[in-house]
């Protein structure tokens, strides 16, 4: 039987072994990197929406969907869609003093599409009242 040599360094084995835990260590540092930045790409996504739907919102404001039911708007990078449908039937609103008001109101069902560079970002559907003057005020 012959002695046994003092080895230095590590064999194939070891060296196989360490580099497969290395690569190990390696995808799962990948892959968590990975899922981060999908995280902070879906925040983004959802901060740009929000913030084009209050827009949105806050425009659809100054409609009145009983004279413009439906129409597009520019508002910065974003694009607004609007289709109003009437949901109450418009009737005749009343004063103080239960008489008809000079205004008919109804009730609709506003949709709102908002998209950016053709991508669709949110799409919601409010309650608005629509007016639509139908009498003159009486002159004293």
């Amino acid at each position: 039987m012959k002695g046994r040599r003092d080895q230095c360094g590590f064999s194939l084995l070891e060296a196989i072994v360490a580099l497969t835990i290395l690569a190990t260590a390696g995808l799962a540092l990948f892959a968590a990197m990975n899922q981060s930045v999908q995280m902070a790409s879906r925040a983004e996504n959802a901060r740009l929406a929000d913030s084009a739907l209050r827009n949105a919102m806050a425009w659809l404001e100054t409609v009145n969907p009983a004279e413009t039911p439906q129409g597009e708007q520019q508002l910065g990078e974003a694009r607004l869609r609007w289709h109003a449908e009437l949901v109450e039937p418009a009737r005749d609103a009343m004063t103080g003093y239960m008489q008809a008001g000079l205004f008919q109101v109804g009730l609709y069902d506003v949709t709102l599409e908002v998209s950016q560079s053709g991508r669709p970002l949110a799409e919601v559907v409010v309650r608005r009242v629509g007016y639509r003057q139908v009498r003159e005020p009486e002159r004293l």
